[in-house]
């Protein structure tokens, strides 16, 4: 804040004197209004809305632990079919996970109401880029399948 007789107001046609007077002034009908607001009455604020739990659907998410075949696929059939297409995902669990130049992804190659279709890729090194093929047999995947709630088709 600039204050009366600090150098910059002494300096003639110093333009940061008139800056540094306008911010002072600015500041000053800033703290009054501000005290003025504290001291008349105050109003509470309003409760924060209550957090929306998720609901389950009756029966709630189905889950289960595939094993891969040789072509990297592997596949679900549910225990009781879905009325409508379910909403599915799937986790490749790594087979090596000492091996910082190979990794393995999922993909979802077909999802109906009574079973699902997944495929395990991994990267093979290859120098300068990585080539993708099938995982093979034997690598797990995590499947989750729930229903989705009609009109959020």
């Amino acid at each position: 804040m600039a204050m009366r007789g600090s150098p910059a107001r002494r300096v003639v046609g110093n333009p940061l004197a008139g800056v540094l007077g306008h911010l002072d002034q600015r500041a000053r009908i800033g703290g009054q209004r501000r005290a003025a607001r504290t001291e008349g009455p105050r109003e509470e604020d309003p409760p924060p809305p209550a957090p929306a739990a998720p609901v389950a659907a009756p029966g709630g998410p189905l889950a289960a632990v595939l094993e891969t075949e040789e072509d990297g696929r592997a596949r679900w059939a549910f225990p009781a079919p879905y009325g409508t297409v379910p909403a599915v995902t799937a986790t490749a669990v790594d087979p090596d996970p000492g091996d910082d130049e190979r990794t393995v992804w999922a993909a979802l190659e077909e999802v109906t109401g009574w079973y699902a279709t997944v495929r395990v890729w991994q990267t093979r090194p290859r120098r300068g880029t990585g080539v993708a093929a099938p995982a093979g047999a034997g690598v797990r995947v995590h499947v989750m399948a729930a229903a989705v709630p009609s009109g959020h088709d």
